[in-house]
């Protein structure tokens, strides 16, 4: 990686993060982008001359798997970090897959009527409707008594969160757990 690109890339890291903690402060508009909008996931406008240097228009699709197993902090960063890979992906028209498999206690936030984890319907639904698969480990679900029909619509069970990782590594997506 070249200084230059260390260096956009850690402004870039900086800025999400400030912006992260910020909350719900906006940022002018990307001129280049379509807005997409999904709840709780501020705008970040791509300052003038920050870009990739067109590696994700080369290299495509672009294939990202996050493993969650933490209903809490873990499971709202790999939300917020997939709806912002979407957000910078689709309106250049960058093809891209992504897979959210949820095992361990994180299978608690894919029921609806679970009422310590409710609050992700929202963000679930937005992100399927972006076309994010959600995959659930039935492993954990028998462990946790979660039930397959209290899932959120389109989520799908899987024998094992695992499994369904390694599944997803072996063709050829960037493995992301947000620990």
């Amino acid at each position: 990686m070249s200084w230059q690109a260390l260096k956009m890339y850690k402004l870039f890291a900086i800025l999400w993060v400030v912006l992260s903690v910020w909350g719900g402060m906006a940022v002018a508009e990307d001129k280049t982008a379509d807005s997409i909008d999904f709840p709780g996931v501020p705008e970040v406008a791509v300052p003038p001359g920050v870009s990739y240097e067109g590696f994700f228009e080369a290299h495509n699709p672009v294939k990202v798997v996050f493993g969650v197993s933490d209903p809490g902090a873990q499971l709202k960063e790999s939300l917020i970090n997939a709806a912002y890979t979407i957000k910078y992906l689709k309106p250049r028209k960058i093809p891209y897959h992504i897979q959210i498999v949820l095992y361990g206690k994180a299978v608690l936030s894919a029921s609806e009527f679970n009422d310590d984890y409710s609050g992700y319907g929202p963000m679930f639904d937005a992100l399927q409707e972006a076309g994010v698969e959600i995959r659930v480990c039935h492993n954990s679900m028998y462990a946790l008594k979660v039930e397959a029909d209290d899932l959120y619509p389109e989520m799908k069970v899987v024998p094992a969160g695992i499994l369904q990782l390694i599944k997803m590594q072996m063709q050829g997506y960037t493995y992301i757990s947000n620990h």
